[in-house]
């Protein structure tokens, strides 16, 4: 609608602006024709001339032109990396790089099945993408690896993959997490579920946690924001890493060891009669401790505990026996 405005496409799935030389890039765009409008191609990715996001019809004096890639059946999701722009088909990645004229991009494909699982799914990391593909996650560093995950069946046997794609990301910069919020089957949601629970990936730990939280928006603090905040599916907005209580109540959170054996043949019969607590916590924060016991491979698990831990806790005393033991702290 912009005076002089041309051949812009007035459908694309998803848009993005190429860094360092800032094309408006359209993918699964209406193609081109003339000053009207073409058929929407889902494979199809358009961009402007340099700098001028009015301007998508090719000349030989601009930089405008399009490029149809040919592995999947729609362009999915799109991201920046280092000099370079990521695109998702449903079962590919490219990566988009500017080579100046006269044929202004290159494509390169990177990978095969791996492609993203929704539009909202990829998370650009101080130039590595990392996302959630369907069946499993992946980054890109210059090469496209699948992630390691210990939780990997856990998420994705629960999920209801109707709505994969309601799928949203987001990244906690202060403790190194990117967190996938989707739609699990324990949704009550009859009809048009939102996300109800979540994963996250501690890319400098490599480290996966899971829990449940009704979010669909995410973003980190920045500007004046000095904490992530994020929107649930009624559009109440929560401050999140600030204070010690889930809006007002009690957290429900817990971590828990793989059993443990001295030695690793587990002939042994070990003890624990004392636990001490190094932790950092605040006057009005208690912990729970578990510490879970099993003299043989076939025997019933004996569980000790709960035991309180506070701020002001110096020792446990537990006498907790057995070959095999975990602990878990709540």
């Amino acid at each position: 609608s912009l005076s002089g405005a041309l051949s812009v496409p007035s459908v694309a799935f998803v848009s993005t602006v190429s860094f360092p030389d800032r094309h408006f890039i359209a993918a699964g765009a209406q193609a081109y024709q003339g000053d009207g409008g073409g058929d929407v191609d889902p494979m199809l990715i358009r961009w402007s001339d340099q700098e001028d996001f009015t301007d998508f019809g090719p000349t030989s004096t601009n930089t405008a032109g399009d490029q149809r890639l040919e592995i999947g059946t729609k362009v999915v999701a799109i991201s920046p990396a280092r000099e370079e722009t990521i695109i998702s088909t449903d079962e590919a990645i490219y990566g988009m790089t500017f080579v100046g004229p006269p044929f202004i991009f290159s494509f390169r494909l990177l990978a095969t099945n791996s492609g993203a699982a929704g539009i909202n799914t990829m998370m650009n990391v101080d130039g590595d993408v990392f996302w959630m593909g369907k069946r499993n996650f992946f980054s890109y560093n210059g090469v496209v690896q699948e992630i390691p995950c210990s939780v990997q069946y856990y998420v994705f046997d629960r999920m209801q993959t109707r709505y994969i794609d309601k799928t949203s990301v987001g990244h906690n910069k202060q403790f190194k997490e990117i967190t996938w919020f989707y739609v699990s089957n324990e949704n009550s949601a009859a009809t048009n579920p939102e996300p109800d629970s979540y994963v996250t990936f501690n890319y400098a730990e490599n480290a996966w946690s899971i829990g449940s939280m009704d979010r669909t928006v995410w973003r980190d603090s920045f500007g004046s924001r000095n904490v992530p905040f994020a929107f649930d599916k009624d559009g109440y907005l929560y401050n999140h890493e600030t204070g010690t209580s889930d809006n007002g109540s009690a957290m429900t959170s817990f971590i828990e060891s793989s059993p443990g054996e001295i030695p690793n043949t587990g002939q042994n019969l070990y003890l624990v009669d004392k636990v001490i607590p190094d932790v950092t916590m605040t006057s009005d924060t208690s912990l729970s401790l578990f510490i879970n016991t099993r003299k043989y491979p076939n025997s019933t698990e004996v569980t000790k505990g709960p035991f309180s831990i506070t701020s002001s806790t110096t020792k446990v005393s537990t006498r907790a026996k057995g070959r095999q033991m975990s602990m878990k702290l709540q």
